[in-house]
């Protein structure tokens, strides 16, 4: 009998932990549910409207994606060798063009003259790729501008992550230049 009464007590209060169908469970001991720990995208409410997003440490590195030296050097950043550079093979030409037409068209246009689609809308017009002026830039400059940003144009390395494929860019616009 007393086997019995001890089931019956132990069935009870293991049943009256689950709060039944849909509902969550009745927590005994609440720190073991809910911990203070805020997921990489999260929010905490104490902390408002403020951008939860962590950054890493600073002095990491992503993987694959090595930090752009010249960021805030646009010196330095002029001196940079092309490592494509003379490379105007139709491999090279294909991946610059379709990554121009991608990226750059909108507003340089398709032939780099500074008349895309939506440069009549813009109070600043995008410069002409294939002018004398830019023709007298330098790889790493174009470059340069392409990843950090020049003007009002802001950065695409977040949206070119390969840095070839920036490089194919360049080439694709020096053979513009050329036409």
């Amino acid at each position: 009998m007393k086997k019995l009464l001890f089931t019956s007590v132990a069935a009870v209060v293991l049943v009256g932990c689950n709060g039944g169908p849909n509902q969550t469970n009745i927590e005994l001991v609440t720190n073991m549910m809910d911990q203070p720990v805020v997921k990489s995208q999260g929010w905490i409410p104490d902390e408002g409207d403020k951008v939860q997003m962590r950054m890493p440490p600073e002095g990491t590195v992503s993987r694959g994606n090595p930090p752009y030296a010249y960021m805030s050097d646009p010196g330095g950043a002029e001196k940079q060798k092309n490592p494509l550079g003379g490379n105007m093979s139709p491999e090279v030409l294909s991946l610059g063009h379709k990554t121009f037409d991608v990226y750059c068209a909108l507003c340089h246009g398709s032939e780099g003259k500074g008349d895309g689609r939506i440069s009549q809308h813009m109070s600043v017009k995008p410069r002409n790729l294939i002018s004398d002026e830019a023709k007298a830039y330098t790889d790493g400059r174009i470059y340069h501008a392409i990843t950090a940003g020049k003007g009002v144009m802001g950065s695409y390395m977040s949206q070119i992550t390969d840095s070839n494929r920036r490089w194919a860019v360049v080439n694709y616009v020096r053979s513009l230049q050329r036409k």
